[in-house]
């Protein structure tokens, strides 16, 4: 079939691409999801309730076989590393609507320095004032208006207010006042060091993911959109040098589906993973592993960047919970500069939350997560083989860089500080630190058997003694006290480097640069240099990683890059 646009994904970015070029009735648009779809009138309970997270690593919603190496990786080779170090599963999603279906609706934009920065680095028309415009179109933001603001975009932005908080998490801000650090309500209007609430992609306790909020039940049944899921795109097909096409499985049979324009919006982790298995790439490894080179661009796969994640865990006294029918388990964000040498200013993020999970033990149970909101480490992401079916190698090498293990240290440290400040004292009995385990893990999906488990470590809580550190220890790893941590540089740093997680805000791996930087994968329009027709389009052409959760920042790079193509940049 023939199209004027496939889109190779139907995450955040590629929903948005699907409803602005299939609005004019002349061009025929393909928009293909590995995953189920989720069309607005069947969307499942548990992706449409703000309050719950999709349960983790469902194999109809994530790529089940998705791992990647935390760990940095020093002055060892990737064999040495795969030897001594076990990877870490690394949930990325696979479903319609992509991040924005599964994650915690965080609409945080970054700061207009994040942006001037991307301009600075080869991504001419990305500076803040080029960007806004987009924030805008994207967003109804139903707290606020003003310049900084949109109000008839398609995702609704909304903020929980200080008044349903809950104990700890007011407490938490007058403990930052106390620091210099003051409470402003909108954080997309104010960019200087503060506590402020989330702003969400729901409304009023329903997620709107950029599935929902850009194909609705009108944009569906444009006679010129093709919408197909279960579609795995096994190859990119080429005339010469020119993309032509792709070549797709779906419900166990290939087809060929070409298109004037193919546009890759399948992440920061899977977008250059088929650039490379088409050719588009370091040239030595794709000849290595028996792969025609189509175009030598050795930035493929290289600039991989995530916001590093750590966190104390605590058990609540009643004052310090959050009330039930308060929907959001996280709705306060603290972000302050650490001063360090060579770190831009608003470097640091923390938040904090008065319930675990939805659940009566995690009712009992808070958390304060924290970490470099500004990080600097870069990791890399290879074929392991040129079989489609084989998850690309990924090393995140967090803490490669030195400045992000001191400033994660001294975030702890700022934590600990302040959960300690009388403001807080009273509302928690233990704290300790964390660490993100398969236990840990196990504990978050909705179950019957969840729910029972729940139920007594809930009694077992409120006994206190006894009985509450036996539910606590399944919760501590015995490596790690929190005397030891706080005041032993080297279990410190041990207990970083093993608790510490991706933020599931992996970007970089495509970034955008100037055509004649050889390390830029696409030019500043998306356009894959070295080849026609092709273009990028999600969080892989991130330069560099912003102050923020990224979703937010790819639903509008979605809107940008439609813009662009519609523009003819072909």
């Amino acid at each position: 079939m023939q199209f004027d646009y496939v889109i190779v994904g139907g995450g955040s970015a590629g929903s948005v691409l699907a409803n602005r070029l299939s609005a004019k009735s002349s061009h025929r648009v393909c928009l293909l999801e590995a995953g189920p779809d989720t069309p607005p009138e069947r969307m499942p309970k548990e992706i449409l309730e703000a309050s719950v997270l999709p349960n983790y690593f469902e194999p109809y919603r994530y790529w089940t076989k998705l791992e990647a190496y935390m760990d940095a990786m020093g002055n060892r080779s990737l064999e040495t590393l795969m030897a001594t170090t076990k990877p870490r599963r690394y949930e990325q999603a696979r479903v319609m609507g992509g991040g924005s279906t599964v994650n915690g609706q965080v609409a945080v934009r970054g700061i207009p320095l994040d942006y001037d920065e991307w301009a600075a680095m080869g991504a001419a028309g990305w500076a803040f004032k080029d960007v806004l415009p987009y924030f805008r179109r994207l967003e109804r933001d139903m707290d606020f208006d003003g310049p900084f603001h949109g109000k008839e975009g398609p995702i609704p932005i909304h903020r929980t207010f200080p008044p349903d908080w809950g104990g700890l998490t007011l407490a938490l801000r007058e403990a930052s006042a106390s620091k210099g650090i003051q409470f402003f309500p909108d954080c997309h209007a104010e960019f200087g060091d503060g506590c402020f609430p989330h702003p969400r992609s729901n409304a009023y306790g329903h997620r709107v993911s950029a599935a929902l909020g850009y194909l609705d039940g009108a944009t569906r049944i444009r006679p010129n959109l093709h919408i197909r899921d279960h579609a795995f795109v096994e190859a990119l097909l080429f005339e010469g040098a020119r993309a032509t096409g792709v070549r797709v499985r779906r419900h166990g049979k290939s087809e060929e589906i070409r298109a004037r324009t193919i546009i890759i919006s399948c992440g920061a982790l899977h977008s250059p993973a088929l650039l490379m298995r088409a050719g588009i790439g370091p040239a030595e490894e794709l000849k290595a592993l028996g792969v025609g080179i189509r175009a030598d661009r050795p930035g493929v796969g290289q600039n991989l960047q995530d916001h590093p994640l750590l966190g104390l865990g605590l058990h609540l006294t009643p004052a310090g919970r959050m009330s039930p029918e308060v929907g959001h388990t996280y709705v306060m964000s603290v972000r302050w500069s650490s001063r360090q040498a060579g770190c831009a200013p608003q470097d640091m993020k923390l938040s904090v939350s008065n319930r675990f999970s939805h659940t009566r033990m995690g009712e009992r149970l808070g958390a304060v997560l924290f970490g470099p909101n500004k990080s600097y480490s870069k990791g890399f992401l290879r074929l392991r083989s040129a079989n489609p079916e084989d998850e690309p190698l990924i090393a995140f090498n967090l803490f490669s860089d030195p400045r992000d293990l001191v400033r994660m240290a001294q975030a702890a440290r700022f934590a600990h500080e302040l959960l300690s400040m009388p403001e807080c004292r009273s509302l928690w009995t233990d704290v300790w630190p964390g660490i993100y385990s398969d236990t840990v893990r196990s504990l978050m999906p909705k179950s019957r058997w969840n729910d029972v488990k729940s139920d007594i470590a809930s009694v077992l809580l409120d006994w206190g003694g006894f009985a509450r550190q036996m539910v606590l220890k399944r919760a501590m790893d015995p490596r790690f006290g929190m005397a030891d941590v706080l005041e032993d540089e080297a279990t410190m740093n041990a207990w970083i480097r093993e608790g510490s997680q991706g933020d599931w805000h992996a970007c970089g791996t495509c970034r955008m640069g100037r055509p004649d930087d050889h390390m830029a994968v696409v030019d500043p329009k998306g356009r894959v240099i070295g080849v026609e027709g092709l273009h990028v389009a999600d969080a892989s052409v991130i330069p560099s990683v912003p102050c923020a959760n990224t979703n937010i920042t790819t639903i509008m790079i979605g809107e940008k890059m439609a813009d662009h193509a519609l523009e003819g940049a072909t």
